[in-house]
């Protein structure tokens, strides 16, 4: 594999432990652990580190100003007045001024990055919210191959089916051909037997 390969194509990250693979629109990307969770903020909860089985309804989410994060209502660090009430009810909670972690706090970071590489920067060890963003991660790319893999399969099915309905059309097409050559030969074997009768009439 290619040194680079082994590292985070954002960041440089190069601790293997704590890099993934996604895979976008056929295109698989290394990402480290924090670049990865700021690339797919829209999947899970930026607070409480939980990734999204299906999207939060509009009453029990509140959405960032300024990118695609999305978090539990119970999780704003400023809830509506009522967002007791908001959460059980079918309407979207009032329009918040929420802007989540990385784009409210300068050099936010989800996962700490390896100080491997520099012997001045003091480990970091890894706690309850490091933990919880390494498991959304692998969540996140888990899923995404998932996707992938069953993006391929579907592929793989619909070029078997492609290539059976293509070998039946050749067959067919064989077929016309042996028919055409056939009538051909009994047409100039005919031809003959009449410029003969023609003679003899003479």
């Amino acid at each position: 594999m290619n040194p680079a390969q082994r590292e985070c194509i954002v960041c440089g990250e190069s601790e293997r432990s704590f890099i993934l693979t996604v895979r976008n629109n056929g295109v698989s990307r290394r990402l480290c652990t924090d670049c990865l969770l700021k690339e797919h903020r829209e999947l899970f909860c930026s607070i409480c580190l939980n990734t999204f089985d299906a999207v939060p309804p509009p009453q029990a989410r509140i959405k960032c100003l300024n990118c695609p994060a999305i978090i539990h209502l119970s999780c704003s660090p400023h809830p509506p007045p009522s967002s007791s009430a908001a959460s059980s009810s079918s309407v979207a909670p009032p329009a918040s001024s929420f802007t989540c972690p990385p784009c409210s706090i300068p050099n936010f970071s989800f996962f700490p990055k390896s100080s491997r590489d520099n012997e001045d920067v003091p480990e970091t060890p890894l706690n309850a919210d490091s933990a919880m963003a390494l498991i959304a991660a692998a969540k996140i790319s888990g899923d995404s191959m998932f996707k992938a893999v069953k993006h391929l399969k579907q592929e793989v099915v619909n070029k078997v089916v492609a290539a059976r309905v293509a070998k039946v059309k050749a067959k067919d097409a064989l077929e016309n051909l042996q028919l055409l050559v056939l009538r051909q030969k009994a047409s100039e074997s005919k031809t003959p037997n009449s410029n003969k009768r023609k003679i003899d009439d003479r």
